[in-house]
């Protein structure tokens, strides 16, 4: 269950963004990426066919996700269809301010002892505006799941959205909540910042609905500027830098993240430093491209690791929200360093994708 927003406009700016995920945030967006970039491969990653369609054994190499298909008896064919059809998605990237909304409202279901979407009473883009999310919001939406057992099993109930296929009592029909409320948010194309919020004061012991080990909050928006003329929503340049030391598995895990990186972004032709910032303490980076528009080759360089630069260009498009609004798509990129063998030196292994915009989901 979630909700979706929308607001005409009115003229300003929006907040100034800033990045402070832990290193299990930073991990959890890592996989919302992921999964925003090619849904298929997620699934993929997170159960297992013997063929398509056909339950392998066991059904997921994580044990909670296992259980969880088990339990509500998820129909492989249905979900093996349905993400036949998901389309990619651009990447988000964090917000501190939808952070702050996200583990508040993770608090107060616990104090409730409730997974609920109406406990304080307010509506969506007012809470998020209470953890200090820009008041000029275009986008807005919900995940909650108050019983997550791992980052990988929340990630996994998200978008698998396991439950109540609204079928025929007694069961679960066929094991997916109908619509994929939950799946639908983390490939909504029109946003781009999300903020993950676990709860930051102690489950009761009596507790019964909110009894974690996390009780997760996903909070997701868009924001807009006005220059006087025009509105935009500007790209952001998201991703991480990090140390393939302990899993070794060339994806983030948390505890490999460098902090102090230095992230710069020019124009290309003119060698113009447009833009730039540096890994926050998870290894994350989350840098505004205020400005920056299609038509126009960027480069990416990261100095301290002495790597060619990475280029990319910008995608747009127009929404509209009672005024036409100039959606720049959202870029990735990750910096991987990898120990050579049978040595001490480091080399890097950079990656940059641009994540084309494709299709708009919407579920109320």
């Amino acid at each position: 269950m979630h909700w979706v927003n929308a607001v005409l406009l009115i003229a300003g700016q929006g907040a100034v963004l800033a990045a402070d995920p832990t290193a299990e945030q930073q991990y959890w967006l890592e996989l919302t990426n992921r999964f925003r970039s090619d849904p298929q491969t997620e699934l993929e990653k997170l159960v297992n066919f013997s063929s398509p369609g056909v339950w392998g054994s066991p059904k997921s190499n994580d044990p909670s996700i296992a259980n969880a298909l088990n339990f509500f008896g998820t129909s492989a064919t249905d979900l093996a269809s349905q993400f036949s059809s998901l389309a990619a998605a651009p990447p988000v990237a964090w917000s501190s301010g939808l952070n702050a909304s996200a583990t508040t409202y993770s608090d107060l279901m616990v104090s409730n002892d409730q997974q609920s979407h109406t406990l304080d009473g307010l509506s969506l883009d007012q809470r998020i505006q209470n953890g200090g999310y820009s008041a000029n919001w275009l986008e807005v939406g919900e995940n909650l799941f108050a019983s997550t057992q791992t980052i990988t099993h929340g990630h996994g109930g998200f978008v698998i959205d396991w439950g109540d296929g609204n079928g025929a009592s007694p069961g679960f029909g066929n094991g997916i909540q109908n619509p994929a409320g939950h799946r639908d948010v983390l490939l909504d194309s029109v946003f781009k910042e999300i903020g993950i919020g676990f709860q930051s004061i102690a489950i009761p012991g009596g507790n019964v609905n909110a009894i974690g080990p996390y009780v997760a909050t996903q909070h997701f928006a868009t924001q807009y500027r006005f220059d006087g003329a025009n509105y935009f929503s500007d790209a952001i340049l998201t991703g991480s830098v990090y140390q393939d030391t302990l899993a070794a598995d060339l994806f983030y895990t948390p505890g490999e993240g460098l902090a102090g990186v230095a992230i710069n972004v020019y124009e290309d032709v003119s060698g113009i430093l447009v833009a730039s910032g540096f890994s926050n303490s998870a290894g994350g980076f989350n840098i505004a491209l205020t400005g920056l528009t299609d038509g126009v080759v960027y480069r990416v360089e990261a100095p301290d690791t002495a790597l060619a630069a990475q280029i990319f260009t910008l995608d747009s498009h127009i929404e509209n929200y009672g005024a036409p609004v100039i959606f720049y798509d959202n870029v990735y990129s990750s910096f991987m360093v990898v120990p050579e063998p049978g040595g001490m030196l480091l080399c890097f292994v950079a990656a940059l994708h641009a994540l084309a915009f494709r299709s708009r989901r919407l579920c109320c």
